[in-house]
């Protein structure tokens, strides 16, 4: 079988990783497919042995994207020079994302000459990214090809359920297909600690984007004063370099134990990071498959912090016990400033981010949102924006009643070995490279014993309507 795998780039990250995994997980499955990843960039790794450059493939907005017809020849001519011909189906990563409109429709011309394709979203410009979705406009209408062989994969059983409606009534396929987590040693820690890691650390490591919600692991480190907590690397979006300076200047200002980018002020491996952290932590409110859900048992290290339901759903069902995790971080809503306020913030925001998605704000809208995000005058510290958590912060910094409810939600806390182990052996056995192998191959088999079909495209407007849904608000993420 000869596969072409495309993607915007291969630069380090989350997407590359899966490609790189399934590779291996072909190798590891006893899988025989020849395979060959096109990219818009030179691939800086090592694992993946057959890239293909494409011109025009890696990220640009909607005035430097080529013409879709021919970054299309452009993909089939790449392929064919690497496999020896025409690849037997299409594994595209992203396709719909709206980090270039060019290869949005060069998939729905591949789809309408004929290809099979299993198109593989690990995140969606209906998700929050209005900017993404305005460089879709003049593609939208045919970003979503439907075909007996043109199937969807799908990270989590949110995005399987979003597609699945999506897809209704046509004859494309969405499969659930949770990324592998490769084996790993539990990182063991040398005899001596590296200059510059704290004791008692509670690691966060993620890169600082705003989705993972760093404010939250301020206000953590205001209610642990005898711990350490720290996010791994600083961020690379020079649009959030602001806002990480300002929660690095506010929380010394308050004299939080708490670090960011600690991977930067350190000369030491991540893995080291690891070995010598008491827990792995996590404040993140978006997620696409959830991989910080699942890596700290493998190495060794109990999770603790904030459940995202929607996300992990999956892992539970698997024997994964997440129950040590809040779903929520409830402070009183009068410790804002001005609470009052709340609403009309709101309902500014409801506004504009309806607005950036050119639809229409539905009725009873504000309330749904205001309700989902304050209970019993409770209001959900990771679902307000910077300025309001910075309040929040400074109300828990001189209370003591309110580092004490915090605990009590939050319960920071390095877990029993014996369920580490437990957690470690269930992601190992259900998300392993084999398994993974052997799951996408017969996806493959699937999509090509598909009879070919008549090529449609749905409206899309249907996917975005579930993202937008007034009760998922969030106001770091559309602010």
């Amino acid at each position: 079988m000869k596969v072409a795998i495309v993607h915007y780039h291969l630069q380090p990250g989350g997407v590359t990783r899966v490609i790189e995994n399934t590779l291996r997980s072909w190798a590891e499955s006893g899988n025989d497919i020849d395979a060959v990843t096109l990219a818009g960039r030179p691939y800086p790794g090592s694992e993946i042995k057959r890239v293909g450059l494409v011109e025009g493939l890696d990220y640009c907005d909607t005035a430097e994207a080529i013409d879709a017809k021919v970054l299309a020849e452009r993909l089939v001519t790449a392929a064919k020079q690497t496999l020896g011909g025409m690849p037997d189906l299409w594994h595209v990563h992203n396709h719909s994302l709206g980090k270039n409109p060019a290869l949005t429709g060069a998939i729905a011309c591949l789809a309408e000459e004929g290809h099979p394709i299993l198109l593989h979203p690990h995140d969606f410009a209906e998700d929050g990214r209005p900017e993404n979705f305005k460089s879709l406009r003049e593609v939208y209408d045919r970003t979503y090809p439907v075909a007996p062989r043109i199937h969807y994969a799908a990270l989590n059983k949110r995005d399987h359920t979003f597609l699945e409606k999506l897809v209704s009534g046509t004859e494309s396929q969405v499969h659930l297909l949770a990324n592998a987590i490769p084996e790993n040693q539990a990182f063991q820690a040398e005899d001596t600690c590296p200059k510059g890691i704290p004791s008692d650390l509670y690691l966060y490591p993620v890169r600082a984007v705003r989705r993972k919600n760093l404010g939250e692991m301020s206000l953590l480190a205001a209610a642990y004063p005898d711990r350490h907590f720290a996010n791994s690397l600083e961020p690379t979006n020079p649009a959030f370099r602001p806002q990480f300076e300002r929660w690095k200047s506010f929380s010394r200002e308050l004299q939080l134990p708490v670090t960011f980018g600690l991977g930067h002020q350190v000369d030491c491996s991540f893995h080291i990071m690891v070995a010598f952290s008491e827990a792995i932590v996590t404040t993140s409110v978006a997620e696409g498959f959830g991989l910080g859900f699942l890596e700290p048992w493998v190495f060794g290290k109990s999770l603790c912090g904030r459940n995202l339901p929607e996300i992990t759903g999956d892992f539970t069902d698997h024997q994964i016990d997440l129950t040590n995790l809040y779903e929520r971080l409830e402070v009183d809503l009068a410790l804002l400033s001005q609470p009052s306020e709340l609403r009309p913030r709101i309902a500014s925001v409801l506004s504009k981010f309806f607005l950036d998605y050119g639809v229409e704000e539905p009725a009873g809208s504000l309330q749904i949102a205001y309700d989902s995000l304050v209970r019993n005058n409770r209001v959900d510290f990771g679902r307000l924006d910077e300025g309001l958590q910075e309040e929040l912060i400074l109300a828990a910094t001189g209370s003591g009643e309110i580092r004490k409810s915090i605990r009590s939600q939050a319960k920071i806390e390095r877990l029993d070995s014996s369920l580490i182990e437990k957690n470690a052996g269930s992601v190992c056995k259900r998300f392993s490279l084999s398994t993974y192998g052997t799951k996408l191959a017969g996806i493959y088999q699937d999509l090509l014993k598909a009879t070919p079909g008549k090529i449609e495209f749905v409206d899309g407007a249907n996917l975005l309507g579930e993202f937008l849904s007034p009760s998922r608000l969030n106001l770091l993420r559309t602010t």
